[in-house]
Formats: C-alpha cells, sequence, structure tokens
C-alpha cells in the first residue's frame, strides 16, 4: 500500500514543479519577435469603391454564401487590401453626375488618355487605388455585367461538375445563343464557359434555373444580393443575360468592383482568362472563341469580356499583368471602332506612369513609446503596398494612434498608422508590439492560474489520492480491528 502512495505523491509535485516553469516562461517573456498576421488595413479616400457594411473581398475558391459573406475575411484571405468608403475619384473632383466630356487621371505629371467611351475606369487590382476615370458613377445598361455575376453566382452556389437539363425555356430565349437542345444535359462547367467566351442566353437561362432549382427569379435575387454584399450601391438586375430592362443598371466603379472580387476567386479566373474552348455535344464539336482580340494583341493581357445590346454602345472588361502591376479596365458604350483602342489606351497610361511600391514593410518600427518603464516598438506585421505615379511618393500627409493596454501582447493591437496619398486615399495600418509585457503576478495569483490551466489533471490526482486515503483508513480500520481480536484472545487464554 505505501508503494502505491508514494509513486502519487511524486507525480504530483512533479505537474506542480513543471506546471510553475511553464507559468514563468510564458508570463515574463519580452524577448523580441512577431506574431503571425492580424493587420486589419484599410483603404480609402479616392479611387477606392464605397462597400458599405456588406463589402466583400476578393474571392472564395470554395465559393461563397452571399447571404453570408464576410468582406474583412475575403479580402485578407486574398491578401488584397480592404476598400473602405471612398468620396471622390482619380484626382480630386466629384464624379457624381456622370457628365464628364474628358477623364481625369492620378499622375499629375503626365496629361490623362483621350477616351472616346462615355465611362472609363482604371484600377489596381490589389489596392483598388483607381487610376483613371471618366463618369465611373454614370448608371449605363451592361449586358456584360449580368453575364459575369451570372458566372459568379453559379461558381458560388453551384457545383461546375454537375449536368444541367436545358429547358424549353432556356432553349427558346432570345440574343446570342448556343442552340442547346431541350431535355438534353450539359456539363454546368463547359455552359459558364460558353457564357463567357460567346454570352449564350440560353446557356445563361439553363444556368440560372439549374442554380435556383427553376426559379429565375431567385436567381436574379442571388445577383443582387451578391452585388449588395460586394457594396455595388449603384447596380440592380432585372434578368440573367443582360436583355434589355429599363429598370437594370449598374456604373463603371460597380463593375470593376466586381471584377476586383470575382478575379480572386480561381475557378472564375480560369473563366475569364480563357480563350478557347472546345464545345462538344451529340451533333458536333466545336471552338468556343473569345471576341475579345486583345488576347492576340496586347502584351500582358490576362482576360477579357466583350458584350453590347446595341452595336453602336461597346463594352470592354479587361485585366491585364506587368512586373508586378495589375490592371482592371472599364471601357462602357464605346463606339465599336474605338473600343479596343480606348481599352489599350487605358492599360498603356496604367503601365507606362505607375508602379507599385512597398508603403510599409512587414515589421518595420512605425513608432516608439515608453509604457510602464518599458521602450514599446509598434510595428506592421504586413507589407502594405501601394500605387503610385512615376516620380511622384504621392504621400501627403501622415499620423500615428498610440493605445496601449496592459497587458501589452504580439497579437493584439496598440495602434494605428494613417498615410494619406496625394488622391485622398487613406491607408490604414494597425499597429503591433514588437514584443510583449505582461504584469509579474504574485506567488497565490501563479498557484492559481497553474491550478486553472491544469484543472482536469489535478482532479484526477485529487480523486486517486482520495482513493488511496480511503483504502488507507480501511487497511488501518482492518489493522487495529485485528490488534483488538489479538489482545481479547491472550486476555481470554490469561482468564
Amino acid at each position: 500500500m505505501q508503494k502505491r502512495v508514494l509513486p502519487i505523491f511524486l507525480a504530483t509535485v512533479l505537474i506542480l514543479t513543471c506546471s510553475y516553469g511553464v507559468c514563468f516562461a510564458g508570463t515574463e517573456n519580452t524577448a523580441p519577435g512577431t506574431a503571425g498576421s492580424g493587420t486589419v488595413f484599410q483603404i480609402s479616400g479616392s479611387g477606392t469603391q464605397n462597400p458599405g457594411s456588406g463589402n466583400s473581398g476578393p474571392g472564395n475558391p470554395g465559393g461563397v454564401n452571399p447571404n453570408t459573406l464576410n468582406p474583412a475575411q475575403g479580402y485578407a484571405a486574398s491578401g488584397l487590401q480592404n476598400p473602405v468608403p471612398a468620396s471622390t475619384g482619380a484626382g480630386t473632383g466629384n464624379t457624381a453626375t456622370g457628365d464628364e466630356i474628358t477623364g481625369r487621371g492620378a499622375a499629375s505629371m503626365v496629361p490623362a488618355p483621350e477616351i472616346s467611351a462615355p465611362s472609363a475606369l482604371l484600377m489596381e487590382a490589389e489596392t483598388g487605388q483607381i487610376l483613371y476615370e471618366k463618369n465611373i458613377n454614370a448608371p449605363l445598361h451592361i449586358s456584360a455585367a449580368n453575364k459575369l455575376m451570372t458566372i459568379l453566382v453559379a461558381i458560388e452556389n453551384g457545383n461546375l461538375s454537375s449536368y444541367v437539363t436545358a429547358s424549353s425555356e432556356s432553349v427558346n430565349t432570345e440574343g446570342s445563343v448556343l442552340n442547346l437542345v431541350a431535355g438534353e444535359k450539359y456539363l454546368m462547367g463547359d455552359l459558364l464557359y460558353a457564357i463567357m467566351l460567346t454570352s449564350a442566353n440560353d446557356a445563361t437561362i439553363a444556368v440560372a434555373e439549374h442554380v435556383s432549382s427553376g426559379d429565375i427569379g431567385k436567381f436574379v435575387d442571388l445577383m443582387n444580393k451578391t452585388a449588395e454584399n460586394l457594396g455595388m450601391a449603384d447596380t440592380h438586375f432585372s434578368n440573367p443575360t443582360g436583355l434589355y430592362d429599363e429598370k437594370q443598371y449598374t456604373t463603371a466603379r460597380d463593375i470593376a468592383t466586381l471584377v476586383r472580387y470575382a478575379i480572386a476567386n480561381p475557378q472564375f479566373n480560369t473563366l475569364f482568362t480563357t480563350k478557347v474552348k472546345l464545345w462538344n455535344d451529340k451533333n458536333k464539336s466545336s471552338l468556343l472563341t473569345s471576341p475579345f482580340r486583345l488576347f492576340w494583341e496586347y502584351d500582358g493581357i490576362l482576360g477579357g469580356k466583350t458584350g453590347y445590346n446595341t452595336r453602336e454602345k461597346q463594352t470592354v472588361i479587361s485585366t491585364a499583368s506587368r512586373s508586378n502591376l495589375r490592371l482592371i479596365s472599364i471601357v462602357l458604350d464605346a463606339p465599336e471602332a474605338t473600343m479596343f483602342t480606348d481599352t489599350k489606351a487605358l492599360l498603356d497610361y496604367g503601365f507606362s506612369n505607375f508602379r507599385k511600391g512597398t508603403l510599409v514593410s512587414k515589421n518595420e518600427v512605425i513608432r516608439t513609446v515608453e509604457f510602464e518603464g518599458h521602450e514599446v516598438r509598434l510595428i506592421s506585421q504586413n507589407d502594405i503596398m501601394y500605387v503610385h505615379p512615376l516620380g511622384e511618393s504621392y504621400i501627403k500627409d501622415f499620423d500615428v494612434t498610440v493605445d496601449l493596454r496592459s497587458p501589452l501582447k504580439r497579437t493584439v493591437p496598440a495602434g494605428s498608422a494613417v498615410y494619406i496619398l496625394n488622391d485622398g486615399t487613406e491607408v490604414r495600418i494597425s499597429l503591433f508590439p514588437e514584443s510583449e509585457i505582461v504584469p509579474v503576478e504574485d506567488k497565490k495569483t501563479r498557484i492559481q492560474k497553474i491550478v486553472m490551466e491544469n484543472k482536469d489533471i489535478f482532479i484526477i490526482v485529487a480523486v486517486l489520492v482520495s482513493i488511496e486515503i480511503l483504502l488507507l483508513i480501511a487497511n488501518i480500520g482492518k489493522l487495529i480491528a485485528k490488534l483488538i481480536t489479538l489482545s481479547q484472545r491472550r486476555d481470554r487464554k490469561r482468564s
């Protein structure tokens, strides 16, 4: 019995000793270092879309339900900087009325390009900064926006490997069609390629019916809900196809917001960057070829979508990349003769006159302050990028707010820095302490902390010790009873 009590006693002492050591190590560490990512940075002011409370960051490869879209997670997951409310565009002017004759660029040292289209925009994809704008808030009827939103909603709410049965309603749709056969089954992924490359309205309706269990109205609601969550405040969809409806409208700014979000989704981006796709059905095989001719003309082009309701009002939506710049170009209601020259002029302007640089480096010390007798270095936990015109630092002002509270931990923000760019953009960066400062605990507090951190172990040990004590008491009782019995026998023999 004594052999069993001794190991339990030693185990209890060992647990207390180890836990006490860990407690010291966990609370006294003030060595320099950084924690995992946690910087929340926002961009506001000129050149950004106002997402409101439902802004969503760039895409979720696994699909996002628009009813539960989380903007902070979306942007953080993709590494894009999350835009917050903006009141102006590139330069300093307002862009609310949509009656500008000439556009404005963000580079002050070079003239803005001459764009024939009545509405146009050039955005840098990672930061969301607008580099050129012309009537970007003018409400227009843009059928290509419907197609892009339809594809996005289908990706986020459907399965590209599922089969879609073409209904009689879908095959009788007017406009551009793929000549689907009623009752035939088609792979949804193939139909999405057809929508992107040929703007096929029959494929569009078939996909919308499939995703919404035959209810087109429900699918349109999903389109508008997604637009709302993305902060597309000046957009309303009435149908998936983009066929003319006077209640339907969007803007260059909103389309850029949609594209910026969507291209971060790998499935969407694969569709958007496809030039040619083989189409197979029971009757024949054919090649679906994109009419976006810059695929074969422009160096650095990544993806593109064209469309129109009337031939004299053409839409060109494109992305291109050179060096570390990824640009989004939006050209709306352009004359057919200049739709691609406008797009190339915008992209040339961006690549020739802007560069992306590091505004703040990861672990860079932004401010050093005193706190409870300690020197605290406040750092950024991420590289923060910004776009600036060539020859300009583009930083107009800088301010730091410090909010130190005990205990000081590397994972909890202790302030923020705000960089204001020349175009009014505000880059907000959360600052974190480089090292932790935790108040020294007294002996009683440490013991209580040890007990709470190892509560389950202490309960098990206490139960075992209690059982051993009970067994010990029982054995002692038996021993006493045996001694009494022996004593009584001796007394009887003597008598």
